[in-house]
C-alpha cells in the first residue's frame, strides 16, 4: 500500500513538470510571432506603396474626336458633334495628389527670379479666374495647377513675375533710356504767297467807262508806268478844258488832273496838243504781276472799283500753317527747309521765321511766314514740302515711343525690377523726336524697359490687380474658394 501511494505522487509530479514546460513554450512561440508581425506589415505595406506608384505611372486609353478634343470617352463611339468616329489615343494617367510624407515644394515651380516670394494662389491657365488654394490636377482640363506669385518684399499689385520660358516666347526686350541732344522738326506743307509789302491796286478816281483795256488776264507782268487802260469821263473833259482856257485856270485844272489820276506825261501831252483829249491813259506806278483783274473794256468805273491787283515779283513769301502747339514745341528760333515734290535736290532755305499772332477761326493754325532769296523758279501759289526744325535742347531723357502704354488713366511703361520680374511705373512724357519720346518724370538712366511684349505684361499685371481688389480681405488670399478642390 505504502509503495503504490508512492508511485501515485511520483506520476503527478512528473505530470505537472510536463505542463510547465509546456505553457513556458506556448508563451515563447506566441512572444515570437508578435514580433514578426509588424515587420511583415511594413513589409507590405512597401509592397502596396510600390504597387501603388507603379500603377500611377500605366497609361490608360481614350477614344478622343479629332475635331473636337476635348471630346473624350473611355470606350470607341462618335462624337456628339460632328458625328465623326473617336480616334483611339494613349495617354499617361494623371499623378496621384502628392502624399504628406513627401509634399511637392512650391520653389520647383517658380519662375526665375522668384525666390522671394510666395504663392497667393493655384490657378488653371485655361481658366484663369478658378483659385485654388492647393495644388493638384485641374477639375477642368487633363493639367495641373500652376501657382500664382506675389512679390513678398515690395507689395505692388502691378508687380508680375515670369518664367525665362515666357519671355522668350513673348519676345520680351529690354532697354535702357538714352540722353542726348535733339533738335525738334516739324514736316508741314507751304504755299508761295505775296509778300504784302509788295501788293499795289490800280482804282479809277472818277465816274466813266473803259473805252480800252491793255492788261487782259492775271498772270500778266507789267513794269512801273505802263498804261492799264484808256478812261472817258466828263469830270477828265471838263478839267482839260479848264486848263486850256488861260493860266489863272491852267494850274488848279491841272492839279484836279492829278488828283484823278493821271499822270504828269499826260497832262504835258494835252496842254502841248492844246485840246482836250475824249479818254485819258490810266497807268500803274508800281510794276509786278497782276492778280486780280476787276473791269473788262467796256465796263463803267466808279472810285470805289478795282481795275487791277498787282504783287511786286521781288516780293513774296513761303508761307505755312501751324497749330499753337506746334509753334510752342519750336520755340522763338525757327529754321526752314522747302523743296518743291517730285525735284528734292533744289531747296530753298530760309533762316528766320516770323509768326502771325493770329488763329485762324475755321482751322485754330498760326501763320508762319519765312522771307527767301531766290524765289524766280517759284511762282505764286505754289505748293512746297517745308521742314521746320526749332532751337535744340540738350540732355534730352528719350525712350522709345513704342515702350510706352498710353491710357485715359495716365501714361505708364512696364520696368524690369529683377530677373524676369517686371512692374508698371507711371511717367510723364514730354516732345516726340521721331520715333523717340521725351520722359519728362518717373524714369532714370539705369532703369531696365520693356520695348517689346510690355502689353501682355501689363495686362497681365492688370489682371493680377483685378483678383486682389475683389477680394474682400488680404487674410482669406489664400483660400478664395473652398470646396473648389476636387
Amino acid at each position: 500500500m505504502k509503495l503504490t501511494t508512492s508511485t501515485a505522487w511520483r506520476r503527478i509530479a512528473l505530470w505537472l513538470s510536463a505542463s510547465i514546460v509546456a505553457t513556458l513554450l506556448l508563451t515563447a512561440c506566441d512572444r515570437n510571432k508578435a514580433m514578426q508581425e509588424p515587420a511583415s506589415q511594413a513589409t507590405d505595406a512597401t509592397a502596396t506603396k510600390d504597387v501603388a506608384n507603379s500603377k500611377a505611372t500605366v497609361t490608360n486609353e481614350l477614344y478622343v474626336c479629332p475635331m473636337h478634343a476635348h471630346i473624350k470617352e473611355h470606350g470607341p463611339g462618335k462624337c456628339p458633334i460632328c458625328g465623326m468616329d473617336l480616334v483611339k489615343k494613349t495617354v499617361a494617367a494623371p499623378p496621384a495628389e502628392p502624399s504628406s510624407d513627401k509634399p511637392i515644394k512650391d520653389d520647383a515651380m517658380k519662375p526665375d527670379g522668384a525666390a522671394a516670394e510666395k504663392v497667393l494662389y493655384y490657378y488653371d491657365p485655361m481658366r484663369p479666374e478658378e483659385h485654388f488654394d492647393k495644388p493638384g490636377p485641374s477639375p477642368f482640363m487633363d493639367m495641373q495647377l500652376v501657382p500664382k506669385y506675389v512679390a513678398a518684399e515690395s507689395g505692388n499689385e502691378n508687380g508680375i513675375a515670369v518664367s525665362a520660358a515666357i519671355v522668350q516666347s513673348l519676345g520680351i526686350r529690354t532697354a535702357n533710356p538714352v540722353q542726348r541732344d535733339v533738335q525738334q522738326t516739324i514736316r508741314v506743307p507751304a504755299r508761295v504767297v505775296a509778300d504784302a509789302r509788295g501788293q499795289a491796286r490800280v482804282q479809277a478816281r472818277v465816274n466813266g467807262w473803259v473805252e480800252r483795256l491793255y492788261v487782259r488776264a492775271v498772270g500778266q507782268q507789267i513794269s512801273a508806268g505802263t498804261v492799264i487802260a484808256d478812261i472817258y469821263s466828263p469830270e477828265l473833259i471838263q478839267a482839260q478844258e479848264e486848263m486850256l482856257l488861260g493860266a489863272e485856270t491852267a494850274g488848279p485844272a491841272a492839279e484836279r488832273l492829278r488828283r484823278f489820276g493821271i499822270a504828269d506825261v499826260d497832262i504835258q501831252s494835252v496842254r502841248r496838243s492844246g485840246k482836250a483829249s475824249r479818254r485819258l491813259p490810266l497807268r500803274t506806278t508800281v510794276g509786278g504781276v497782276v492778280t486780280e483783274l476787276g473791269v473788262r473794256e467796256g465796263s463803267s468805273v466808279t472810285p470805289d472799283t478795282i481795275i487791277v491787283d498787282l504783287s511786286a515779283r521781288s516780293a513774296v513769301w513761303i508761307e505755312a500753317q501751324l497749330f499753337p502747339a506746334q509753334k510752342i514745341s519750336l520755340g522763338n528760333t525757327m529754321r526752314a527747309r522747302f523743296t518743291l515734290p517730285g525735284l528734292p535736290s533744289r531747296e530753298w532755305i530760309s533762316e528766320t521765321g516770323t509768326v502771325v499772332p493770329v488763329v485762324d477761326p475755321v482751322t485754330q493754325t498760326v501763320a508762319v511766314r519765312f522771307s527767301i532769296n531766290n524765289r524766280d523758279d517759284l511762282p505764286l501759289g505754289t505748293v512746297l514740302d517745308g521742314v521746320i526744325e526749332g532751337a535744340s535742347r540738350s540732355n534730352v531723357l528719350l525712350l522709345p515711343a513704342s515702350a510706352v502704354i498710353r491710357t485715359a488713366q495716365g501714361d505708364r511703361v512696364m520696368v524690369q525690377h529683377a530677373k524676369n520680374q517686371f512692374m508698371a511705373m507711371p511717367i510723364k512724357i514730354g516732345q516726340r523726336f521721331g520715333n523717340e519720346i521725351e520722359i519728362t518724370d518717373g524714369l532714370a538712366l539705369t532703369d531696365r524697359v520693356v520695348t517689346s511684349g510690355q502689353f501682355l505684361l501689363d495686362a497681365e499685371a492688370n489682371l493680377q490687380s483685378g483678383f486682389s481688389r475683389m477680394e474682400p480681405d488680404s487674410s482669406d488670399a489664400m483660400k478664395p474658394m473652398q470646396g473648389s478642390q476636387p
